[in-house]
Order: C-alpha cells, then structure tokens, then sequence
C-alpha cells in the first residue's frame, strides 16, 4: 500500500506538473496576445493624436507665418512713410532755416549790454552809431526791443535785437564796427553806447536763428582745442580759419567739425 501511494503521489505530482506547465503556456499565450491588442491599440491612439496635433501645428504655423508676413508688410509700409516722412520733414527744415535768415536779415542783435529801468534802447543804437562814426537817421530803425534769455538762470543782459529798415544798412554797421575793433586797442564796451556807469564789454552781431547760435558756439569751441585763429559768421553763415595765409571753411552743420584738423 506504501508502495502504491508512493507511485500514485508520483503519477499525481507528474500530471499536475504537466498540467501546470500546459496552463502556464495556455495563459501565456493569451496574455501575449492581450499584450500586443493592447500595444496595436495604444499605437493606433498615440499616431492618431500625433497626427492630429501635427496638423494643429502646421495649422498655427501657418497662421502665424501669415500673421507675420501680414506685419512685415506693415512694418516696410511704415518704413517707407517713415523715409518720405524725413524727407519731407528736412525739406521743411529747410525752407524754414531760409525763412529765418530772411526775416532777420535787416536785424542787428547786442549782447551783454547792461539794462537799467527807464533806458532808452533808440538812444543806445544811435550812441553805437555815433561811435562807430556811423550815420543813421531815426527813420532807419525801424524797431528795437529786448527778448527774453533762452537760459532765465543766467545773469547776463538780455540781448537787445534792432530791425533796420534794410539789409544793407545792417551790414555797414556790422563793418564799421568791425573797423573800429581792428583799429582800436580798446574792444567794443558799454561806453561805445553811452553806458558810463558800468564799464564792460559789449557784442554786436548779426541776428542768428538758434541752429546757427549753437553751431557757431560749437564751432567756436573747437577751433580753440585744435588752435583756429578766426571765426566769424556772415550772412547767416559760420565760417574758420587756421591762420592768415589758410583759406576760410564754412561750417555747414555739426558734422563738419569732425572734419577740422
């Protein structure tokens, strides 16, 4: 009987074994087959959503391509009126500058002339005049008036601006009083306009429109560094030169100064 239990445990042990082994395969096989109907499903998911998000972005990509070339079109258009723009803005500039130079054309303009309350600006033109050995009738002045100071800071006079009744009578005076710096050791000064009680120099110039002011203040700030002997301005116009045997240059605008040497 032992010997027949020992032989049937076998048989038994042998055929669960065997059975085991079959219901391993059986569910392996099944298993696999889930695995890759899953895998196969998962895929077919996943290439499809890959698919619809490439063609959502391909889609935006040619809207914003679109959009762009939308604003570059904008932008060149801007460019162009921009330019058109400037062009127009220096051609105004322009005939502005040339309007200014003619309506200060017959003007004479004094600076660092003291003031006083109750002056009488008429008398200190015709006192210049008569210093200068300079004729003028009172016809000829056809105006003359203090403006206000571009820096209200500042303790200097303000300047005195005289309109002559033409351009020509302007530019005499300029030159006698030219003259008579050239001839005098003395420069132009407050007693030249009968100015006694305060003795200091005075300046009589032509009337420059604020552009020209400031380059002949820049011009004459750099023929000091690099040693021009004379600057002057006529007609509107800024001019230098190195010595007394070198020609003269007109300054055009600020970039000229970059080409003195």
């Amino acid at each position: 009987m032992e010997n027949i239990s020992n032989l049937l445990e076998q048989k038994l042990n042998a055929s669960l074994s065997h059975l085991m082994d079959q219901i391993r395969t059986v569910v392996h096989e099944e298993v696999k087959k889930q695995v890759q109907v899953e895998i196969r499903d998962a895929m077919k998911q996943l290439k499809e959503d890959f698919t619809s998000t490439t063609d959502f972005i391909c889609a935006d990509q040619r809207d914003l391509r679109a959009e762009i070339n939308s604003k570059m079109n904008t932008i060149k258009a801007l460019e162009r009126n921009n330019s058109d723009l400037q062009k127009e803005i220096n051609t105004l500039n322009n005939r502005i500058s040339v309007i200014e130079k003619i309506s200060r054309g017959q003007n004479l303009e004094l600076q660092a002339v003291p003031e006083s309350r109750n002056e009488n600006l008429v008398t200190l033109i015709k006192n210049l005049c008569t210093s200068i050995n300079f004729q003028i009738d009172d016809s000829s002045i056809l105006s003359c008036r203090r403006v206000a100071k571009i820096n209200s800071t500042s303790d200097r006079p303000r300047n005195i601006i005289v309109t002559l009744s033409n351009s020509t009578l302007r530019d005499q005076i300029l030159s006698a009083c030219r003259r008579l710096r050239n001839s005098s050791k003395e420069p132009l000064n407050s007693t030249h306009v009968g100015i006694t009680s305060k003795n200091c120099n005075i300046y009589v110039s032509e009337h420059l429109s604020p552009e020209c002011k400031a380059l002949h203040a820049a011009t004459r700030k750099k023929a000091k560094e690099i040693n021009y002997k004379f600057v002057w301005v006529k007609f509107g116009r800024v001019y230098v030169r190195k010595t007394e045997r070198t020609d003269h240059i007109h300054i055009k605008n600020m970039d000229s100064l970059d080409k003195l040497t």
